[in-house]
């Protein structure tokens, strides 16, 4: 069986594994609600639509490779053999894309309303 869970909700695999387990489900909650909010802002960033395409891929890379790290401890039950390299792929190139977006930013970093080119 692929997955722990039959219902595929994001917290019910975390509570069912153990009471252990069940501990980490607060913390990861607020750890997805950080990873939503950084994904939110690089969409919003205000900036040319280069730099801001970017930026939101690269974040778009992060947030996968922390969804991979997520399914691989909560929810697999046998991680395939390329899980840590999806990771490590998909962590690298997303860093790498979030930093070369930012240091073609001129002014501060912002996430305004102000009109998009």
């Amino acid at each position: 069986m692929l997955f722990r869970s039959p219902d595929r909700s994001v917290i019910t695999p975390i509570l069912t594994v153990s009471p252990e387990m069940a501990a980490l489900a607060a913390p990861v909650a607020g750890y997805v609600a950080l990873l939503v909010s950084m994904g939110a802002a690089a969409f919003r960033l205000d900036a040319d639509r280069g730099t801001r395409r970017t930026v939101a891929a690269g974040a778009s890379l992060f947030l996968l490779s922390d969804t991979v790290i997520g399914l691989r401890e909560f929810w697999w039950e046998e991680p395939g053999p390329r899980s840590d390299a999806v990771v490590m792929a998909t962590y690298t190139a997303g860093q790498a894309l979030i930093a070369l977006g930012l240091a073609r930013l001129d002014g501060p970093i912002t996430a305004g309303n102000r009109p998009r080119t």
